[in-house]
């Protein structure tokens, strides 16, 4: 499997100098970067930002004595904002680490490990083949089946860069199959062109699984490389960190040390924090 694994710049008017002033640590304002189009990591509820990173990022504004303000924004102008470090200082949107990324921003430990999911109709309408799998101990799609499909991706998330590799690297799984790669700006808009103009959409498991629960006419099922036997079949996964303004050193500690405290909160069902907050948001955003 394909594994993916500076400073605040001067403004140059007096309303773009007070807001880096404030986003670069100067003034008592955190603000933060989001999409708010991935539940249950962040999304909309009565208007308002909501979900597991909204949360995390609250307590690290308590811990900091900083008051936290999300803005919701196009996830792929995200990493290149905090790496700038004028208008954020923090980009908290289930953001996958990759080397490429790592390259522009500093990155938090990882709090959550994802599987990629493909989202297909359930009527079988361009769907691709269901296969089965040891690894998995039950239904998945794998990359191959996807072979000639036009595929439907969030622009700038995990999925599409793992999708432009599996297409365009002589290695991948779907290198000079006809398959296509079609982004979107949002998750809602790519999963409605499902069976119309894409076959599939793939994204992370969770919001896959959240957007499924609220429409009877998808599915979801998810994203395995073929191994040699059903056995050495390896899922597509990816770890989330926050990313970081590189030099912003005492906001990363103080990321970090809120992670590592959720992470070690286990409690006696085996759930650390972060994975109770995953689940009290996926029972919001599915409206339960």
């Amino acid at each position: 499997m394909k594994k993916f694994l500076t400073v605040c710049l001067a403004a140059g008017t007096l309303a773009a100098s007070a807001l880096g002033f404030s986003a670069c640590g100067g003034g008592n304002t955190l603000v933060v970067y989001t999409e708010a189009g991935f539940a249950p990591f962040e999304y909309l509820s009565d208007g308002q930002i909501v979900g597991v990173d909204v949360d995390i990022m609250n307590q690290v504004g308590e811990k900091l004595g900083r008051d936290v303000v999300f803005e919701n924004v196009n996830f792929d102008v995200i990493v290149d904002a905090v790496s700038e470090g004028r208008l954020t200082n923090v980009g908290a949107a289930g953001l996958s680490i990759t080397e490429e990324r790592r390259e522009k921003v500093d990155f938090s430990i990882p709090y959550y490990t994802a599987s990629l999911y493909v989202i297909y109709k359930t009527d079988g309408t361009m769907a691709p083949e269901i296969g089965e799998s040891t690894a998995e101990n039950g239904s998945v799609i794998y990359w191959d089946s996807l072979a000639g499909m036009s595929i439907g991706v969030q622009g700038g998330t995990t999925a599409d860069l793992f999708l432009t590799d599996e297409i365009g690297e002589d290695w991948g799984a779907l290198y000079g199959t006809n398959a296509s790669k079609t982004p979107y700006t949002s998750l809602s808009v790519a999963v409605n062109d499902i069976g119309l103009n894409t076959n599939v959409v793939i994204i992370d498991e969770l919001p896959a699984k959240t957007l499924v629960a609220n429409n009877d006419g998808l599915s979801c099922l998810p994203l395995y490389y073929r191994g040699e036997t059903a056995e050495e079949d390896e899922a597509a996964v990816d770890e989330y960190a926050i990313a970081v303004t590189p030099g912003q050193d005492e906001l990363l500690a103080a990321i970090n040390e809120v992670l590592r405290d959720l992470i070690d909160d286990v409690d006696e069902d085996g759930n650390n924090g972060i994975q109770r907050l995953v689940m009290q948001h996926l029972d919001l955003a599915s409206g339960n």
